[in-house]
């Protein structure tokens, strides 16, 4: 009798387990989800967190479970969890792919939330290195989505301090001294005009991107990707085009050049001419 009673209860976790997996699938597969926003992504992060932890308990309890099926139902939750790990990494990079192409605002807590996954990034390479089936490509991937989710972080607002210095005193509040010339319903004058918009700084002659040598390995400044985007601008050039000419993708260009990975010598010298060979638009 606690045999069969055991056994329920083993099919019922596994049923709970394939029931959350299939949540899962059924919203990577909705083609109105896109994959660069950021709230998409929190409802995509936030449902594999409570599967892998639904999982654990499961697998903890099919432990002591009194049950011919018990070894059967282990490796069965085990496959599905191996399932969801593959798609976690897989939409985890769309979704940093597509926050970076879009270069749309990001809201408040993104940088938060953007940490909470860099911390999960640490716990899928223990996983990827320890399991039977790593390879050498794991630690590239992990590493080329930690330089995503530290440029994403970069680009966060900061979230206000909304701490009361202890020592800090009430000040008085002031009347404007341009108010006491005022009339009621009126104005006492025109009001001041904004200051006119400053002109663009214009482009050197000879566009050459500042970067440091880390170990023989050359990294750009931050602010390349600024200026590349102002060369692209007055000289009618596309980050695609110089993409295209680089030989890599348009996210791997915007991670070189906000500093993020790094380039090699022989594509900085072709990434150079590239700037330097634009024709004038403007």
């Amino acid at each position: 009798m606690i045999v069969d009673q055991h056994t329920q209860e083993g099919n019922e976790l596994v049923s709970r387990i394939e029931a959350r997996a299939m949540e899962i699938f059924r919203f990577t597969e909705n083609p109105a989800e896109r994959r660069d926003n950021v709230a998409g992504f929190r409802r995509f992060s936030a449902m594999i967190d409570d599967f892998h932890q639904s999982a654990e308990v499961a697998e903890g309890r099919l432990t002591l479970l009194k049950s011919d099926r018990r070894d059967e139902l282990r490796r069965y939750v085990t496959q599905i969890r191996a399932k969801i790990l593959k798609m976690e990494i897989d939409i985890t990079q769309s979704y940093l792919e597509g926050l970076i192409e879009a270069q749309a605002p990001l809201p408040y807590g993104a940088r938060e939330f953007f940490s909470s996954r860099l911390k999960r990034l640490g716990e899928l390479a223990h996983i990827l290195s320890d399991g039977p089936e790593a390879d050498g490509s794991a630690g590239q991937l992990m590493q080329h989505m930690r330089n995503m989710l530290q440029m994403l972080m970069d680009r966060s607002p900061e979230l206000a301090v909304f701490e009361r210095d202890p020592n800090q005193r009430p000040q008085p509040r002031s009347r404007p001294p341009q108010a006491a010339g005022r009339v009621r319903g009126g104005a006492s004058g025109p009001p001041p005009s904004a200051p006119p918009a400053g002109k663009q700084p214009a482009l050197p002659p000879v566009i050459k991107l500042e970067h440091r040598d880390d170990w023989g390995r050359v990294f750009l400044a931050k602010g390349s990707f600024d200026l590349v985007t102002q060369v692209c601008r007055v000289k009618g050039l596309s980050m695609d085009m110089i993409a295209s000419k680089m030989g890599v993708t348009r996210i791997a260009l915007t991670l070189i050049l906000n500093g993020q990975d790094p380039i090699a010598r022989n594509m900085l010298d072709v990434l150079h001419k590239t700037l330097n060979a634009g024709h004038q638009t403007q």
